[in-house]
């Protein structure tokens, strides 16, 4: 006697974009160090791997706490260069704990064409760097001439 073949549904894999905020590579107060940036990112690299296992996965990242970290060590370097070696860093701490947990990731690193002229220079939005005290903070904005602006209890540079 045959058997009936089952029928197999196959189903498409969903493209889910999982955006990671640069803050959720540190907890606010501990120091930027790729120790804990690699600790955090071992810690939601096992949650990655499963979504891979039955989608497609696209991990994005801010960079804002890094890129803010690297300009105080290279006051000279552009924005444009920071952000990309920023970005090539996160994107390797990623790629490192996905390979933790058995999953291949790729990084790739984008670059935006933004307009000179663009009313966001005028009232700069995107934090970058750690957290200031607002007696620190407003001094930094004076010496340093830097846009402060409240991130909660606290003060964080603004960039365009």
């Amino acid at each position: 006697r045959r058997r009936p073949r089952r029928m197999r549904i196959k189903t498409k894999k969903l493209r889910i974009v999982v955006a990671v905020g640069g803050n959720a590579l540190q907890r606010r107060g501990d120091r930027l160090t790729i120790e804990n940036m690699l600790k955090a990112a071992a810690m939601m690299a096992p949650t990655m791997s499963e979504l891979c296992k039955k989608h497609e996965l696209v991990l994005t990242h801010g960079n804002g706490p890094q890129v803010g970290e690297l300009a105080l060590e290279r006051a000279a370097a552009t924005f444009d260069v920071l952000g990309a070696e920023s970005m090539g860093q996160i994107g390797y701490v990623l790629a490192q704990a996905m390979q933790s947990v058995g999953t291949t990731a790729v990084p790739i690193l984008t670059q935006v064409v933004v307009d000179q002229f663009s009313d966001a220079f005028k009232d700069p939005t995107k934090f970058v760097g750690p957290i200031y005290g607002a007696v620190e903070s407003q001094a930094l904005a004076q010496s340093l001439g830097w846009i402060m602006k409240p991130d909660g209890e606290y003060f964080r540079r603004v960039v365009p």
